[in-house]
């Protein structure tokens, strides 16, 4: 299959919803949505772990980690242990009933797994390394564009570097639409 070269993230893109799709179709009769799988599995893996940190580890805000704990705790499949050095903060496990709907997500997030590692047919664990190496310097670059974003906001300058005539660094152009929308 000849490919044309392309920009990274366009592949990175492609790539998310090409195991989107194939995790919707595998994951269909299951209890869980691929999304949810995620989720579960990030508490699965630590065992018990904050919002703070499941928000982290799969690149959420934390209100949408909110959101989602709060649907599983409808479901009644997580439970809270209080934080050992925070007392605002808890822990997050999942309950007996969580553990059965995780499992059996995995087996058929394992079907998926298996599908695409015959299909692979490469050294997934390079391919995994290098997926790695690109979310952190995603997030890095991100972390730093919010950095000079925080600092401009100070300054009260523009993306360019403009001042506007309030000097609070708000594009007068950009703000003049998002007031008439």
């Amino acid at each position: 299959m000849s490919v044309k070269r392309s920009s990274v993230f366009l592949e990175v893109y492609a790539l998310g919803q090409a195991v989107r799709q194939l995790l919707v179709a595998m994951l269909a009769d299951g209890p869980l949505t691929p999304e949810e799988y995620a989720i579960y599995s990030v508490v699965f893996e630590a065992e018990s772990i904050t919002p703070t940190e499941m928000g982290r580890r799969l690149g959420l805000p934390k209100t949408t980690v909110m959101e989602r704990l709060r649907l599983m705790e409808e479901r009644a499949h997580v439970g809270h242990l209080p934080h050992p050095r925070d007392g605002r903060s808890y822990r997050v496990v999942l309950t007996a009933a969580g553990l059965v709907a995780h499992r059996r997500a995995n087996q058929l997030f394992e079907q998926a797994h298996r599908a695409f590692l015959k299909e692979f047919a490469g050294n997934e664990g390079r391919a995994q390394a290098r997926l790695v190496q690109l979310r952190v310097a995603v997030t890095m670059a991100l972390a730093r564009q919010r950095g000079a974003e925080r600092r401009r906001s100070r300054k009260g300058t523009t993306a360019g570097g403009q001042r506007d005539k309030e000097g609070t660094g708000r594009d007068a152009g950009v703000q003049g639409v998002r007031d008439r929308a």
